[in-house]
């Protein structure tokens, strides 16, 4: 079974990686996520395959990690909807050519 990444579901994080955001930068790190401390609440952002986790077992802070290495609190698999975004055609009324 599959469920969308919304806000307030309950996951278990099995990463080995995170996505860290600065002030203008975006850089992806490795981590060690002890079983113990891998409950987590989604707070329902998603951006490029990661999603924010609410980690108040392991630190109490947001954490972005992959969404394909969430699991459901009933062991279901988290997949990110994917979007199709339609871009206008550019007339060339911009461009001199």
């Amino acid at each position: 079974m599959e469920v969308k990444p919304t806000k307030g579901l309950k996951v278990f994080v099995k990463s080995s990686r995170e996505a860290v955001f600065e002030d203008e930068s975006v850089s992806v790190r490795k981590v060690t996520i002890p079983d113990k401390n891998s409950k987590g609440v989604l707070t329902g952002m998603t951006l490029a395959g990661f999603a924010e986790v609410e980690m108040s077992g392991l630190d109490g802070k947001k954490h972005w990690y992959p969404v394909d290495s969430l699991k459901g609190e009933h062991g279901e698999s988290v997949k990110e909807e994917e979007i199709e975004v339609q871009m206008e055609d550019d007339d060339g009324e911009d461009s001199e050519e």
